[in-house]
């Protein structure tokens, strides 16, 4: 196997133009050089080794021209004139030749036909909206992501891409056009390295709840099939569709339609409530922003209240609950299934196997009593403190 991919890519490095007109130089350098030291070496001390020769062959095709070696014979001289002429040509050409991959890849990059296989610890966006720009900068805002970090895998057109990344934070983001429930797409993308994986409701070619919903869980099934750990959340429309979901493993879901129903109703009742819930998620002119942390290994399962005592010490935070079995289902629910047969007792293990087979992934807990013991793969729900705007 090593010795096949070393054959390969001393292949693909022999058929790079790049290459080859390296080796045009090389053989140019090695003829002209030979020749004036063939030609000069009898009668010109400038050419007293064959490295003078080369050194002048180098000086000389480059058009740099330093004068400290002077061919004085007739046959060298029309080798340097060779040699001048071949250098002019080579340099345009070369001068050119890069001018050319670099527009190529440009005009690549801003088609969404570039490949990004060294890409790791990304995001990847599936689907477009129309707020797409503000979409990408919240994401940008609530994270330690760069521009330069987020893959859009869409069919929109190139132009609305470039649009958006007229905003400077997302001057480096990347494009990748394509059916972004098609393996090729996704592999393009390099789902496999990615950090997570963001599935929106693409409403763009198709406005039928059922055509975008279906598109969705074909986009998590082939994510799963490609790379089974990367966590993927998706946007949905109809309720309908989770059991289809949560069977091809999703690891969150989105009801879109069902949030802002809720805020709405809230909002009827309760005066405020849609800037309470906004500033809660944004942060934008409220005091704080609903977040996560992580907890300390020395705090599983211990009690809430023991947890609770040792976070107050953090001023900058206010503890709200508990976030539990974070991570994929996957992983988790391996590791559950581990453990739960880890007992010899038969009534136990079917226990333990029906509490594995139950498990809620990413389960939020409110306020939990005092004495409730701090799972493993548990995170703490936060009120994390923002600057008051004067």
């Amino acid at each position: 196997m090593p010795f096949r991919r070393l054959q390969r890519f001393l292949e693909n490095l022999l058929n790079s133009p790049f290459m080859q007109m390296a080796l045009f130089f090389l053989a140019v350098f090695l003829i002209t050089g030979g020749l004036v030291y063939l030609f000069e070496s009898s009668i010109n001390t400038q050419f007293s080794d064959l490295l003078d020769g080369f050194w002048w062959a180098v000086i000389t095709f480059s058009t740099t021209g330093y004068g400290d070696k002077v061919p004085v014979t007739f046959p060298g001289r029309l080798v340097a004139v060779v040699s001048i002429f071949l250098g002019i040509a080579a340099t345009s050409a070369l001068s050119g030749s890069l001018a050319s991959v670099f527009v190529e890849r440009n005009s690549r990059a801003r088609r969404g036909l570039m490949d990004f296989p060294k890409l790791s610890d990304h995001l990847i966006v599936c689907g477009w909206k129309d707020h797409m720009r503000d979409i990408l900068l919240d994401i940008l805002e609530s994270s330690d992501l760069k521009g330069d970090r987020l893959v859009l895998l869409s069919n929109i057109e190139p132009d609305k891409v470039e649009e958006i990344k007229e905003e400077i934070d997302l001057k480096g983001l990347k494009f990748v056009r394509g059916d972004y429930f098609s393996e090729a797409t996704l592999k393009r993308a390099n789902v496999r390295n990615a950090r997570k994986v963001l599935i929106l409701a693409d409403t763009w070619e198709s406005s039928v709840p059922s055509e975008v919903d279906s598109k969705t869980v074909m986009t998590v099934l082939t994510i799963k099939a490609i790379a089974r750990d990367v966590y993927t959340t998706a946007e949905l429309l109809d309720r309908k569709y989770e059991s289809y979901l949560k069977h091809a493993g999703c690891d969150e879901i989105i009801f879109s339609r069902d949030l802002s129903r809720r805020i709405l109703s809230r909002s009827s009742v309760t005066n405020g409530m849609s800037h309470i819930i906004q500033d809660l998620l944004a942060g934008e002119n409220g005091s704080a922003r609903l977040s996560t942390a992580v907890i300390p290994r020395e705090f599983v399962g211990k009690s809430y209240s023991q947890y609770r005592n040792g976070f107050q010490e953090k001023g900058s935070m206010i503890l709200l609950g508990l976030l539990e079995n974070t991570g994929t289902p996957n992983r988790m629910k391996m590791e559950a299934l581990r453990n739960a047969q880890k007992t010899s007792d038969v009534s136990a293990l079917v226990t333990n196997l029906q509490k594995v087979k139950e498990l809620e992934v990413n389960r939020p807990l409110f306020v939990p009593p005092d004495d409730y013991p701090i799972q493993p793969h548990s995170m703490a729900i936060v009120l994390e403190s923002r600057k008051v705007p004067q």
